[in-house]
């Protein structure tokens, strides 16, 4: 695994822009993919973390209306543990980013599992996009680009 100083380059992170200085890990296709194994668990994690955190949140939202969509009365979640919960969830969503973060792989939706590795690309400093359901790494997109940019890696 090679680094590359992002220099002046603007590289989208964690939800916003920044220009970073510090290095970024660059992964080749085969690193990435060798990854995949001790990625994948860390990209469950965080999706499953991430889908019970918004249900809870949903329950506490038709909890405080008072009725669920059906006009059933709800128990409240914060009475039951909820609160906890919520503190449990954001603690696991915040170690798995850690991982993540730690061995250079970009978080872009914790609920699809959707991340990216660096990878230089005939030059030029692109992301190799994998999303949970995936068999192996098939695709890369421009920094810019995003998800719906995604190109099929045997195509140059």
């Amino acid at each position: 695994m090679r680094s590359w100083r992002a220099g002046r380059q603007c590289i989208r992170r964690r939800c916003h822009s920044t220009c970073l200085s510090e290095p970024v890990k660059l992964y080749s296709v085969e690193e990435a993919q060798a990854a995949l194994p001790e990625i994948i668990p860390v990209l469950e994690g965080i999706s499953a973390a991430y889908v019970e955190l918004r249900a809870l949140q949903a329950s506490l939202s038709a909890e405080v209306r008072g009725a669920s969509g059906d006009g059933h009365l709800l128990a409240n979640p914060w009475q039951e543990g909820g609160k906890n919960r919520v503190e449990e969830l954001n603690r696991e969503l915040r170690r798995g980013a850690a991982e993540l973060d730690r061995r250079g792989v970009e978080l872009k939706d914790p609920e699809k599992g959707l991340s990216d590795f660096f990878h230089d690309r005939h030059g030029r400093i692109v992301f190799l996009c994998f999303q949970l359901g995936e068999a192996r790494i098939q695709y890369w997109h421009e920094l810019r680009a995003g998800f719906a940019g995604r190109q099929p890696l045997w195509v140059t």
